[in-house]
């Protein structure tokens, strides 16, 4: 009966992001004790003959828990080439401050800076605020959500006739839905949905999903498969409104 709850959830959350700004919650441990502890992955690829294409990417988080608050740092890049041209390059930075006053509703703030030339984004940082539910919390399993308000700032590359704007200022509402279950010590499947629409206009509204599955090699690596969506209603000029990325790597847990 516990399977068949735990694949429940499971499949409500995929069924939302196949119906349907940076996942904040893969590799969000349960119940970890205080101090520090995090997770590090990291993918190389090469094709060459018909295609060729490298990448490259790296992953990591910090997390800091003490007696009253919950604290982690994450961490982003990759870069790719195709025929020796950058086609990819990117990397974020993102904090977020959780204070444990209460069982079920926590307090948290966050910031980010974060640019990705492929989506056109030279400089993009933001800052907010708000709650997170948990929902159900165990030493196994963890299912939260998550509503706040968020502050963003973009610079874009775009011409001067484009019809969207180089630097844009706007105040939107950010909600998510996560779940992981710890499969084993060192085994996990997340799986995280967010959506963002602006204050003053909700169809223009950005959603994201990430899914993330790790299977324990050893104690400290794992192997790691991701899946991850991103739509953007109103996109930049010449940037296609949907964005879909599948990786496998390793992960290191220290």
């Amino acid at each position: 009966m516990k399977h068949i709850y735990h694949f429940f959830i499971v499949f409500i959350l995929l069924s939302t992001v196949i119906s349907a700004q940076v996942n904040i919650e893969k590799y969000n441990s349960i119940n970890y004790q205080n101090g520090f502890w995090g997770n590090l992955s990291l993918y190389l690829s090469a094709k060459t003959g018909n295609t060729d294409i490298q990448e490259f990417g790296t992953d990591g988080r910090i997390n800091y828990k003490g007696e009253n608050f919950y604290s982690f740092l994450i961490g982003q890049g990759e870069y790719g080439w195709n025929k020796g041209r950058e086609y990819s390059n990117n990397a974020l930075v993102h904090f977020r401050f959780i204070l444990n006053s209460n069982r079920i509703m926590k307090p948290e703030v966050f910031s980010q800076i974060n640019y990705n030339k492929k989506q056109l984004l030279l400089f993009r940082s933001l800052g907010g605020g708000g709650v997170r539910i948990t929902i159900v919390s165990d030493s196994i399993q963890d299912f939260t959500f998550g509503t706040s308000y968020m502050y963003e700032y973009e610079k874009l590359d775009l011409p001067l006739e484009a019809i969207h704007s180089n630097i844009t200022n706007s105040h939107r509402w950010s909600n998510y839905l996560s779940y992981s279950n710890k499969l084993s010590s060192n085994s996990r499947i997340s799986i995280v949905v967010y959506a963002q629409p602006r204050f003053d206009n909700f169809s223009d509204i950005r959603i994201l999903s990430e899914n993330n599955f790790s299977v324990g090699l050893t104690k400290t690596l794992a192997l790691s498969i991701q899946f991850s969506l991103r739509y953007d209603s109103k996109p930049p000029d010449n940037v296609k409104a949907l964005d879909t990325s599948t990786k496998v790597g390793f992960s290191v847990k220290f």
